[in-house]
């Protein structure tokens, strides 16, 4: 629609699902979610509201559906009370259905109605940025419009209006084109995917085409597969309208995909319905949004020889996500430009791009993996691939020096490859999520704050790279330690240098508030300062201690001091890391305490829980030549860890004198470190840590979790605490004897 000089675009889906009750009886729940997008103002918002049976809807796919155990029990806890997870929004007054099958309301928030008998509907939405009053009136068919094959003319409207836009006053007049589809409930719930129409599923658990375009037949286990589909409605500045669909069928587990198919149809000026049966719709530039960690494409190429047409889509701009969860997490709604060719001709247009990855979160690492994309994006904008002048003035503190060829190349050698060695491979990304969920907990957007990953990244890798120098490591996250590769000296100078990248990015982040700058200047050097003590502690040991605690029985001093350690080298860091998050959102003071205690219990919930995995690793020692992390390093080198100390009062004191003088002074052997930890494992050491890591987050939780908003953010951050306090090991990557 085009108002005086300006492009606005307006999308609404209005779902009813067929649900069933508590006591077996059919209902219906039902949501209203809808976009308004700006395209001059590059402005996209939008609103979304349920009804409580479709909370109830929610809550059983969650409790039904293949998801990893801790997302799955933050999103009931989330979900018990009723109410819906922000941005959704809880109805207030039931939903009126009309006669028409076009004629439902959903209170204050919007409606659509039949205006008269001629074909006419009315569309209001209100929200709190943007509103619109709509009448669609349709454009008659020509008389040779209908079904050609298996296809039928869509209906095409005419649109006027008024509109009221973010950013301005009162509102406008608009006219323009739009369309009206429907899809069966039925279908909805048939396929689980949000609208049946997209898919190419008989029904049965078997599909069409696998990710070539091979026959599958295969029968997928039930609830192990999630669907994404994508669908592109262009309309040509020829006359022609354009839809093309894309379905992906998913293994949840493993995020393979196993059968694709791709759908497009042609509709003519005359109203004739042109189906293509070698259609091919590809997509790129993924954009991924910090809301959701989904990633959607940003362009679109549409082609099909039959029908002469190749057509080129791409978002006005990213960013454009609806988030909801009758969608999942959410979806794509996009306004695009369009350019190509049909029938030899060049064509412009527009579209409207509806994609909903398919983003069910059946591994919490998994999800987590996924905010690697934009980390690594600007580590490298901080540490480019290459040596340039720039990057060396920003390395070198900015000082304007001269400096030619050679000295770019030597700083990039000693400085950005060593960093980088880290930082590409990454690992499992916690701590970098933790600065983007403190963000986005608030209710503030963390796509702007990109800069501020990347800086976590870096200074946590170099924590790393020093870390295996002190420890004399041959590995990390799955590669040579960085000392291996590049020496010591090298090593311990660019960790070092690491350690300022927070300057290097803080005008990006707070550019005109040197109050904020201050606050995070001390936060951060604060955090550097206690994660360097808890470095200390760690090398200092604890050896005398658990000599003392043997000696005694009594591993009440041994185990505060652990907990001491633990707390400052990674407890205290998360803290630092999500307390800079909070801070550039400039959440409240009360929000800001709690979100740093809730994570400085998860940083010292997952030190607890590494000390468990390397234990666990031991009692089941990986194949000659894997990589894994935790096999039993702790007690081979003679360190001192949770579950030793717990078990000094699980086991008699003439078994632990044993095992305590098994290891103590490191260099045991295979069979002997195997020994020692299945014996502290059976002594009921793990069970100790786990409840007292799990403790730990709980409390934090239960003080953070009324200052915050529902949103699915805050659901994930209750399921990292819970992942953090009971990992579980990852199992061998083959089967391996057991040391005799």
């Amino acid at each position: 629609m085009t108002g005086p000089g300006d492009t606005y675009v307006v999308a609404a889906d209005l779902v009813r699902h067929r649900t069933t009750a508590a006591d077996g009886s059919p209902g219906w729940g039902h949501g209203l979610v809808w976009s308004f997008i700006d395209v001059r103002r590059r402005s996209h918002t939008a609103e979304s509201w349920v009804d409580r049976s479709a909370v109830d809807a929610f809550r059983a796919a969650a409790a039904a559906g293949a998801m990893d155990a801790q997302v799955r029990a933050a999103l009931l806890e989330a979900l018990a009370a009723g109410l819906p997870v922000a941005p959704d929004r809880l109805l207030p007054d039931p939903v009126r259905l009309g006669p028409g099958p076009y004629d439902i309301g959903f209170g204050t928030a919007g409606t659509l109605h039949e205006e008269d008998g001629g074909g006419r509907y009315g569309l209001t939405l209100r929200g709190e940025r943007a509103h619109c009053d709509l009448v669609f009136s349709p454009v008659p068919a020509p008389a040779s419009a209908g079904t050609t094959g298996d296809a039928t003319y869509a209906p095409h409207y005419a649109v006027a209006g008024r509109v009221g836009a973010p950013g301005t006053e009162g509102t406008v007049d608009v006219s323009g084109e739009g369309w009206i589809e429907t899809g069966s409930g039925e279908e909805w719930c048939k396929t689980g995917s949000g609208d049946g129409r997209y898919l190419a599923d008989p029904g049965d658990g078997r599909y069409l085409a696998g990710p070539g375009g091979e026959p599958l037949s295969d029968e997928l286990p039930a609830g192990t597969r999630d669907i994404g589909w994508q669908r592109l409605t262009v309309l040509l500045d020829d006359g022609w309208r354009v839809t093309a669909e894309s379905v992906d069928h998913v293994d949840v587990p493993s995020r393979a995909v196993l059968a694709h198919q791709d759908l497009l149809t042609a509709y003519a000026p005359d109203g004739r319905a042109l189906p293509a049966d070698d259609a091919h719709c590809r997509s790129a530039a993924p954009w991924t949004s910090l809301a959701t960690l989904t990633t959607y494409p940003t362009t679109w190429t549409v082609t099909s020889e039959q029908l002469r047409l190749r057509l080129d889509v791409t978002a006005h701009f990213p960013g454009q996500e609806v988030r909801t969860m009758l969608a999942g997490h959410g979806f794509l709604c996009a306004a695009a430009r369009v350019s190509g060719t049909r029938a030899g001709r060049a064509v412009t247009g527009w579209a409207l791009v509806s994609a909903v990855p398919a983003q069910r979160i059946g591994d919490l690492e998994e999800y987590l993996g996924r905010l690697h994309r934009v980390t690594r994006r600007e580590v490298r904008r901080l540490y480019p691939d290459r040596p340039s002048s720039a990057t060396t003035r920003s390395l070198l503190g900015g000082t304007g020096a001269s400096l030619d060829g050679f000295t770019d190349t030597a700083v990039h050698r000693t400085l950005v490859r060593p960093v980088r060695h880290l930082t590409d491979p990454g690992g499992r990304g916690w701590r970098t999520y933790v600065c983007c969920a403190a963000i986005e907990l608030v209710g503030v957007r963390a796509d702007p704050y990109t800069p501020l990953l990347a800086a976590v990244e870096v200074i946590h890798s170099a924590n790393l790279a020093i870390d295996d120098v002190q420890d004399g490591s041959v590995h990390r996250r799955g590669v040579s330690a960085v000392h291996r590769v590049f020496g010591v000296p090298a090593t311990v100078n660019a960790a070092t240098a690491a350690y300022f990248a927070l300057d290097r990015v803080i005008d990006d982040l707070v550019p005109a508030d040197d109050g904020l700058k201050l606050a995070v200047c001390r936060t951060y050097l604060g955090t550097l300062r206690a994660a360097h003590g808890g470095q200390a502690l760690d090398l200092a040991g604890h050896t005398e201690e658990m000599d003392a605690a043997v000696a005694t029985g009594d591993p009440r001093p041994l185990l505060r001091r652990l907990r001491a350690a633990h707390r400052f080298k990674t407890g205290v860091p998360a803290r630092g890391f999500a307390e800079l998050g909070a801070l550039v959102a400039r959440a409240d003071e009360a929000q800001r305490a709690a979100i740093g205690a809730y994570f400085e219990a998860v940083g010292t919930a997952y030190q607890i829980s590494d000390d468990v995995l390397d234990l666990l690793g031991a009692t089941a020692p990986a194949p000659s030549g894997s990589s894994r992390k935790h096999t039993g390093e702790d007690l081979r080198s003679g360190t001192v860890t949770m579950p030793l100390a717990h078990c000094v009062a699980l086991l008699p004191a003439d078994r632990v004198r044993l095992l305590w003088k098994a290891v103590r002074d490191g260099g045991a052997d295979a069979d002997t470190v195997h020994g020692v930890a299945t014996a502290i494992a059976r002594s009921g050491a793990v069970q100790a840590c786990r409840r007292e890591a799990r403790a730990l987050v709980d409390d934090a939780w239960r003080k953070l979790a009324p200052l915050l908003p529902a949103s699915l953010t805050k659901v994930l951050v209750r399921a990292l605490g819970t992942y953090a306090a009971l990992r579980e090991p990852e199992p061998p990557a083959a089967p391996a004897p057991r040391p005799k």
